[in-house]
């Protein structure tokens, strides 16, 4: 072949770029989009991750972080937050897996930027409390993902306050629309009627414990009330107790109920605050409470309040 035939043929660089050029045309024309751990082809646009991915990786990082503190603290709810935790990760860990999430890279660090260290274990009640505070952040995820998301964030704020640490999410308000609190004041209400008789028909040496419960959560009831007005559902002379309050057990087993009855009522209208994070934050707080009291009486924590 002669030198001027060599020159007139394209160089075979050329020829695959052009090739590559016009596929890529003809799958962006066709509206193709790569895998989103493909190699990066210019002109191709790659998948994006769903839509929940990064806020769940990070309930899923502070739950094992939740884990691994539970393991080394002393407390005397460890072991049991500790188990709880385990369930909730192998749960979440699951959900996120049928929607193509993959758990964020692990990484070790100091204590002192928020991330749990495997040697430097923050103290339970403190890392629960920090995890808590920050609850306001689940309130965009889509309605598939909130009433979990949200119930875990709810243990981590139960936990702290059971371990004297509690967490106060700024920016909580009423929740609106009004269909939400007036659909779960009754429960509120009936469980602070229940409390009363309670506290009334226990000796007085071993009533705090039930008038620790009333002073949680008298205060959710007259800010609800109030800002409700004359909307608010109106609370009956009296209730009939599912179960007559005459020994230690049974005024256990009221305080189960009543108590249940409302941690239910709140993650029922969990989704109805989606996307609101002023209300979403004041429904957790009346749910976090619950949840904790409820704790408080000699109940095994639940993974997820109010959703089993």
């Amino acid at each position: 072949m002669s030198r001027p035939e060599q020159h007139a043929r394209p160089p075979r660089r050329a020829v695959l770029a052009v090739a590559l050029t016009g596929s890529v045309l003809g799958l962006t024309g066709c509206g193709i989009r790569l895998e989103k751990d493909a190699p990066k082809i210019p002109g191709i646009k790659t998948q994006a991750p769903p839509a929940d991915q990064a806020v769940l990786r990070k309930v899923l990082t502070d739950v094992s972080a939740a884990i691994m503190c539970a393991h080394y603290d002393d407390a005397s709810w460890a072991p049991r937050l500790g188990t709880m935790h385990k369930k909730q990760r192998t749960r979440l860990t699951k959900v996120m897996a049928t929607q193509g999430m993959t758990p964020a890279p692990r990484r070790r660090t100091g204590t002192g930027s928020g991330i749990v260290s495997d040697t430097e274990p923050m103290p339970l009640a403190t890392f629960e409390q920090q995890t808590a505070t920050d609850i306001g952040s689940l309130a965009g995820l889509t309605a598939r993902n909130l009433p979990m998301a949200a119930a875990i964030g709810v243990t981590h704020g139960a936990a702290a306050q059971l371990l004297g640490r509690p967490a106060k999410p700024a920016g909580g308000t009423v929740p609106s629309p009004a269909a939400v609190p007036t659909a779960i004041l009754p429960a509120l209400q009936a469980a602070i009627y229940a409390f009363e008789v309670i506290v009334a028909k226990t000796p007085l040496d071993s009533r705090k414990r039930a008038q620790a419960t009333l002073t949680a959560l008298r205060p959710t009831r007259a800010a609800w009330e109030a800002a409700l007005g004359a909307d608010a559902p109106a609370q009956p002379d009296g209730y009939t107790l599912p179960v007559q309050p005459t020994s230690d057990a049974r005024r256990t087993k009221l305080a189960h109920l009543v108590l249940g009855d409302l941690v239910d009522a709140c993650a029922g209208q969990v989704a109805a605050t989606r996307g609101d994070r002023g209300s979403f934050i004041g429904l957790t707080d009346l749910w976090v409470t619950a949840t904790a009291q409820l704790w408080r009486w000699d109940t095994t924590p639940r993974p997820f309040p109010g959703l089993q």
